[in-house]
This record gives structure tokens, C-alpha cells and sequence, in this order.
């Protein structure tokens, strides 16, 4: 399982950052947890990134989860209106 840990921001420019990491762990193929216990801010930019990669683990049959994403995370995406997409696998928080 390849682990991704976000950082306690995830904005327009932390975003960046993590595209890469992402993009080797479904090029690996293994399972990948996407760990959030550390945020404490996330924006559009964080939820998309989240978003996008919910949607590449199901159409590329990686296993994804997203760990910790209570708190900020959960908040976001309900204000967000994204919560029943981000959180539709049923491990995510």
C-alpha cells in the first residue's frame, strides 16, 4: 500500500505538491490511502484533488481510501456540496 500523507494545508499552492506522489502511486498499481489526519484547511483546490483522485482510482480499479478525512476535510466538501461524491466508497472518513 503506498501511503500519501497531506500536509496540514491543502491550497492552490500545497496542491501542487501532491500531484506527483499521486500520479506514481496509481502508476504502481498497488492500493493507496490518502492520509488527512494533519488537515486543517482545505480549499477548492484540496477537494478537487481529492475528487480527481476518487475518480482515478475507480475508473483505473486502484484501491483508494482517505484516512482522517473528518474535521476540515469532511466540512469542506459538505459546504462544498461534494460529501456524497468524496465520501461514496464508505472507507473515506
Amino acid at each position: 500500500m503506498t501511503r500519501i500523507i497531506l500536509p496540514q494545508t491543502i491550497d492552490r499552492q500545497t496542491v501542487a505538491d501532491q500531484i506527483e506522489p499521486l500520479r506514481a502511486a496509481f502508476a504502481g498499481g498497488e492500493p493507496i490511502e490518502i492520509v488527512c489526519d494533519a488537515v486543517e484547511q482545505i480549499g477548492q483546490a484540496g477537494l478537487q484533488l481529492l475528487m480527481s483522485a476518487v475518480r482515478t482510482g475507480r475508473e483505473t480499479g486502484v484501491a483508494l481510501s482517505l484516512s482522517g478525512a473528518g474535521g476540515a476535510v469532511e466540512a469542506a466538501a459538505r459546504l462544498a456540496g461534494m460529501s456524497d461524491m468524496l465520501f461514496m466508497s464508505g472507507d473515506a472518513r
